[in-house]
């Protein structure tokens, strides 16, 4: 089986991600995508919403896609949430299952201030999406740039497949680069509008809206 797994604060979920998610799907064939929302993360500035919430948004948000579920995997755990425990936890709940960790380009480039950030690509496939972020400082395409954020035990112990966009490391797993479609959309900015009493329709969907508004979030 081969599993997606999206991690994120998801605060709240948008259009960006529910997009991203499907694209990863289409193009890698994976049985199914896991929205895990964050209980609390170390390195935002931002106040998360309560995890339970951000969690019902997700499963309103995908409830009619058979192929996304959530897990509130982290939300149990409690603490801060780190990526190489939720991999550890995961390969124990899907034992022989193929697991890909989605990530964008910002998050990836800053691998290696993650927990165990030398070690997490030793258990687990990559995902990197890109939506031409600037900040990624090369084309997806450019894989001998992006292998330059990776810690440096992997540098020497990779091979490139050009062909595929994609980086092999020693323990035979897989960093994937994927161009996906552009949806200028940020959590941080739908939260300011509903602050604001600005529209949000067409950016989320409206059920999750609703939910948002009826709930009083984000005031």
């Amino acid at each position: 089986m081969k599993i997606g797994i999206f991690g994120g604060s998801f605060n709240p979920l948008h259009y960006g991600h529910l997009r991203a998610a499907e694209e990863v799907e289409q193009k890698f064939m994976l049985d199914k995508i896991i929205f895990i929302p964050a209980n609390a993360v170390s390195n935002k500035n931002e106040i998360l919403l309560a995890p339970e919430k951000r969690l019902e948004m997700i499963n309103i948000a995908i409830k009619n896609n058979k192929k996304f579920e959530s897990s509130d995997i982290e939300i149990k755990r409690g603490g801060f949430s780190y990526s190489y425990d939720t991999a550890i936890q995961l390969q124990k709940i899907y034992p022989g299952g193929e697991l890909y960790f989605i990530v964008g380009t910002d998050a990836f480039c800053d691998i290696k201030n993650w927990k165990k950030g030398d070690e997490i690509f030793d258990i687990i496939n990559f995902i990197v999406v890109s939506r031409n972020d600037a900040r990624a400082g090369a084309d997806i395409k450019n894989l001998i740039k992006f292998a330059g954020f990776l810690p440096d035990k992997f540098k020497e112990a990779i091979g490139m497949d050009y062909s595929q966009n994609k980086i092999i490391t020693l323990k035979n797993k897989f960093i994937y680069f994927l161009k996906i479609t552009r949806l200028d959309i940020s959590s941080t900015s739908l939260r300011n509008n509903f602050k604001n009493n600005i529209s949000n329709l067409f950016l989320l969907p409206n059920e999750v809206i609703n939910y948002i508004i009826n709930n009083k979030l984000y005031k």
